[in-house]
């Protein structure tokens, strides 16, 4: 049974984690998400009968096993991230945003690069505090790509909140136009706006 360990993480992140889980189901699977967090639980529990999910919840030592069967019927997946309340931290943004002029993550191996800027962008899902926007130019731009690696996290990191940018020159250049489907394509003067203006700027 596919196991989601979301142990240490807030919601919306152990929602989102459930949702995607259940929408990559088969009618009739079934799988477990692990949380230490009640809130997280309680919200889950929510989410699943709002959507006519059966599930069980087992508790051990202050950690919790919710197993999720996906139902025969279709069910519509509503918004997960409306079942958190504002206040929690990962509605919050913080005075920084990120760049990203690379889809690799250092120097070194082609490999290693993509698979540290990969966990980089999963990283960024579970922080307390978001950064204000994205920017991708360059080479970064390809992380936008229908085809990334990382495609969905940033669906989802922009589903809590976080604005993206994306070098429209650059994307044409890669002949990527349709093939980026989150964010905003962008010129580089409002990119050069959202840079002057934030308070710190963090390039991975």
């Amino acid at each position: 049974m596919r196991i989601i360990d979301t142990k240490g993480q807030q919601c919306p992140a152990p929602l989102i984690a459930t949702k995607r889980a259940l929408k990559g189901s088969d009618r009739g699977d079934s799988f477990e998400v692990i949380t230490d967090n009640k809130t997280a639980l309680d919200n889950i529990s929510r989410f699943l009968t709002d959507n006519k999910t059966t599930y069980s919840v087992t508790e051990k030592n202050g950690v919790w096993t919710i197993t999720v069967t996906k139902s025969d019927q279709d069910v519509t997946l509503t918004n997960a991230e409306v079942y958190c309340a504002p206040e929690i931290p990962h509605f919050s943004q913080g005075d920084f945003i990120i760049v990203f002029n690379s889809d690799k993550m250092g120097e070194g191996e082609e490999e290693l690069g993509r698979l540290l800027m990969t966990n980089f962008i999963k990283a960024i899902q579970d922080l307390d505090v978001l950064p204000g926007k994205m920017i991708f130019y360059n080479n970064g731009v390809k992380l936008g790509s229908l085809d990334s690696p990382v495609y969905e996290h940033l669906k989802e990191i922009e589903k809590m909140g976080v604005g993206m940018l994306f070098c429209a020159t650059c994307a044409k250049y890669y002949s990527l136009e349709e093939k980026i489907k989150v964010g905003t394509l962008s010129n580089m003067f409002e990119i050069a706006q959202v840079m002057a203006s934030a308070g710190n700027i963090i390039k991975p």
